[in-house]
């Protein structure tokens, strides 16, 4: 959409202000490089609409795309891309802080499994590959989840990993998405029997320390 105006908010706007725009940036920040890695982090995204707006976005100078006998492969951010790393945090902490949280209808736990792996800090895992796993109630989707923790990587699957499992967690997504996000805290949540925990209590421990909550409910980190 064009607002012809001098203002530097408008034109920007005019770039961002597309549907999916905003999240396809959020994702190619979180390391997504490729089509059906953004697609995981985008589902309802057609294929056809996300090559549509990463068109627009290397027109404006905000990421580079590679492309094999004329399919798109692979997508990075530019400098200019990057840059609006702090907006997107802003409009996470703005959204966390004032909107209502998430409805029940909106919760996928595949996402909010992605959301937590990609929040894990690497340097706090264990060196041996271990899992955490979910058992998601009240749900019509995937109920069985596992979460890969290893120091390469946390990784969320539907597909058994055959690890060491050092906690089971039983709760709705709602639940988790409340901790997740800083609206409720695992002590309280347990208290009122919407999740429960299974495992060794120093495991237990160690396994929700490594979770931790959303980046738009810590502390913000200072610039540089």
């Amino acid at each position: 959409m064009r607002y012809a105006q001098h203002c530097p908010v408008a034109a920007a706007a005019e770039v961002l202000g597309e549907p999916w725009t905003v999240l396809i940036i959020r994702e190619l920040l979180h390391g997504s490089s490729t089509p059906p890695q953004l697609i995981r982090g985008l589902p309802g995204l057609s294929r056809g609409l996300l090559g549509k707006r990463l068109h627009q976005l290397s027109a404006a100078g905000l990421v580079t795309v590679a492309r094999s006998k004329g399919t798109l492969t692979a997508c990075a951010l530019t400098d200019a891309g990057r840059a609006l790393e702090g907006v997107i945090d802003l409009l996470g902490r703005w959204g966390r802080r004032w909107l209502p949280p998430p409805r029940t209808g909106d919760l996928d736990p595949e996402l909010l499994l992605l959301d937590i792996a990609r929040g894990i800090g690497r340097l706090r895992l264990p060196a041996a590959p271990v899992s955490i796993h979910f058992r998601f109630t009240e749900t019509l989707r995937q109920r069985w989840w596992w979460l890969v923790l290893s120091e390469a990587a946390a990784v969320a699957t539907a597909e058994d990993p055959a690890l060491p499992i050092i906690m089971q967690i039983e709760c709705t997504p709602s639940a988790l998405a409340a901790i997740w996000l800083g609206h409720d805290s695992w002590l309280n949540a347990i208290k009122d029997h919407v999740v429960r925990l299974t495992g060794d209590r120093e495991a237990v421990r160690s396994a929700v320390a490594w979770l931790g909550t959303s980046r738009y409910h810590r502390p913000a980190e200072p610039p540089g």
